[in-house]
């Protein structure tokens, strides 16, 4: 019997006799216990976004000497319109910038790829040891730039979702100069790998709509998810159909009809995984699961609920105002990407560039996670130039 063939039968044989009564509920993260900064007051309905609702100055488990860590929690919007809660944790070094302009900022966007509260990133920087991989925030902060980290899936955790997460780094943005007027005219570059990219890619393309005070001087993404579609081919019933399951997960929590194309056996793992972080998630892929098989519907990627959500969150219905730079394991050079389809990307390059955006393409070796890091000299060349374009570097 393979691994599945026994979730399987683990999930059947307790199934509850009735249904949770509000399915919806039974499917989102746990609030945080022991930190209520992260937890959203009421009366934000009157706020504007990227008003900043509360802020510290703080320090994590990880001595940080020879850095200062902001954190606020912003005002911000989700995928529905709703006003929304969303925490940001703003690295700044402790020595004067020393370069022509303003000290730049990275708008680093963590692949957080997890389901539970407590893995967002600004929690884990105080209460754990961080989430960046590949560590990248210690090569910027080494070059002096200021880092913003957005807990960019939102106050219920909706992993993979584009607008929530284009929404809060938008808006932590916003909310980072009002704690540090110092960085208000700072050039900012949006950099993420993943479900990093996915967040760099939506911050991109809705700046022009969503934060037109917001201004880019570049965005990089790597190993960026596109299309969800085009994963139902790569990633469903192979090793990565874990984080694929999460990532169904995410999108279902900011879109409460999702809910409705759960069988019982998915909203039962459902309310076993929903707090959960990335590593466990990934490792879920073992069981080499087809999302079909835990719903009652014979085709949930056809129906018209999981076709509105899929292209609500495909990028390139407009063009991003800022230049933008991908990278992406390629079989051009030798090693490609076999579970994020480069094809996605470069139709998405395309896309962009007919719609006037400025947009360059850089193919790298390795697969998803050697890409990561094969890609890193050109991200940091790339910014670099970014910043010196905008006045600082």
């Amino acid at each position: 019997m393979t691994l599945f063939g026994v979730m399987d039968r683990v999930l059947a044989g307790r199934l509850p006799v009735n249904p949770p009564d509000d399915p919806y509920a039974s499917i989102l993260p746990t609030p945080i216990g022991n930190d209520d900064f992260f937890l959203t007051p009421p009366g934000i309905d009157d706020l504007a976004p990227g008003e900043v609702i509360r802020r510290r100055i703080t320090r994590g488990l990880v001595p940080r000497p020879r850095t200062v860590l902001h954190q606020f929690m912003v005002r911000s919007t989700d995928a529905r319109g709703r006003p929304a809660g969303v925490t940001a944790s703003l690295l700044v070094p402790k020595r004067p910038w020393t370069g022509s302009g303003p000290r730049p900022v990275v708008a680093h966007n963590v692949a957080i790829d997890s389901l539970g509260a407590t893995s967002t990133p600004s929690y884990r920087l105080v209460h754990g040891v961080g989430a960046d991989l590949p560590p990248v925030m210690p090569l910027w902060l080494a070059r002096g730039y200021a880092v913003l980290v957005a807990d960019h899936q939102g106050p219920r955790m909706s992993y993979s979702e584009g607008t929530m997460a284009g929404h809060a780094v938008l808006d932590a943005i916003r909310g980072m100069k009002a704690v540090l007027p110092e960085l208000a005219d700072s050039p900012v570059v949006a950099y993420g790998y993943s479900g990093g990219a996915i967040a760099t890619t939506w911050t991109a393309q809705l700046q022009p709509s969503y934060a037109p005070d917001v201004t880019l001087a570049g965005a990089v993404a790597g190993g960026t998810p596109t299309d969800f579609s085009l994963l139902l081919d790569t990633m469903n019933g192979t090793i990565a159909a874990g984080l694929l399951g999460a990532a169904s997960m995410g999108l279902a929590r900011e879109h409460p009809e999702m809910v409705e194309l759960f069988g019982p056996k998915a909203l039962l793992l459902a309310s076993w995984v929903k707090d959960m972080s990335v590593l466990p998630l990934a490792l879920g892929g073992l069981m080499r699961m087809r999302l079909e098989d835990l719903t009652d519907e014979p085709n949930p990627f056809e129906t018209d609920i999981a076709r509105r959500v899929i292209e609500a969150n495909r990028p390139g219905a407009t063009a991003p105002a800022a230049p933008f730079a991908f990278f992406h394991g390629s079989a051009s050079k030798l090693i490609g990407d076999r579970y994020i389809p480069e094809a996605g990307v470069t139709t998405l390059v395309e896309q962009w560039r007919q719609g006037g955006a400025n947009v360059h393409y850089e193919p790298v070796a390795g697969d998803h996670f050697i890409g990561a890091m094969t890609g890193l000299p050109f991200v940091m060349r790339w910014t670099a130039r970014q910043f010196a374009l905008s006045g600082s570097s």
